[in-house]
């Protein structure tokens, strides 16, 4: 079993850092059936004693590389301005999101992935838990923040937030996950973003 621990990237020694890069990168680049240990420890050094007292196992590295990128993420959200307007702001956010969710490396992650969880469903509930519904939370703190400045109306938060950024990503992330040699311009996030905020705004006028 992938180790629960994982999650706590900043735990990491400074070997394990060096397998998670080493890890990470031959997942996006060979696959994650096609990775072994001995290619990842030919790559980082150390030892599989190593892999197993930081990781678990493989599978307990790929939620790694998740986590590692869920909280990069998740920070992108922390750093909501709430000195500006909720429009600009949420513009703002939600704009450098959707540009890391669209970025040639989260989209590796994400195929790599969705390959996964249909041969290891339980791998898929981690991740879902781990992941999306955990690094959403700096949003919904923000969204919990405008209903008691009382400049919105929501009933979910949680859900709300869910929304928001699912219609942020819209087509341009169904584009850039089949077609992964068009590249998506900063102006059509910018577009599809404001779009989305724009309708998550009349969804929630007082």
């Amino acid at each position: 079993m992938a180790k629960d621990s994982t999650s706590e990237i900043t735990k990491l020694s400074a070997r394990g850092l060096l397998i998670l890069d080493a890890a990470q990168n031959l997942f996006y680049h060979q696959g994650f059936d096609e990775t072994s240990l001995a290619m990842i420890i030919n790559e980082a050094g150390g030892s599989r004693r190593s892999i197993y007292n930081e990781f678990g196992n493989k599978q307990g590295l790929l939620m790694a590389v998740i986590q590692r990128q869920v909280k990069a993420q998740s920070e992108t959200l922390t750093s909501i301005n709430r000195d500006i307007p909720a429009k600009a702001a949420l513009n703002q956010v939600c704009f450098r999101f959707v540009q890391g969710m669209l970025s040639a490396e989260l989209m590796s992650l994400f195929r790599l992935v969705v390959q996964q969880v249909v041969k290891f469903p339980e791998l898929g509930e981690m991740i879902y838990q781990k992941g999306p519904m955990a690094g959403i939370v700096p949003l919904v703190d923000y969204l919990d923040w405008l209903v008691e400045q009382k400049e919105l109306k929501i009933e979910n938060s949680h859900f709300s937030a869910q929304m928001l950024i699912e219609t942020a990503q819209g087509p341009l992330h169904t584009r850039s996950l089949l077609l992964p040699n068009k590249k998506t311009s900063d102006e059509e996030i910018k577009q599809q973003v404001a779009q989305a905020v724009d309708i998550f705004l009349k969804a929630h006028q007082l």
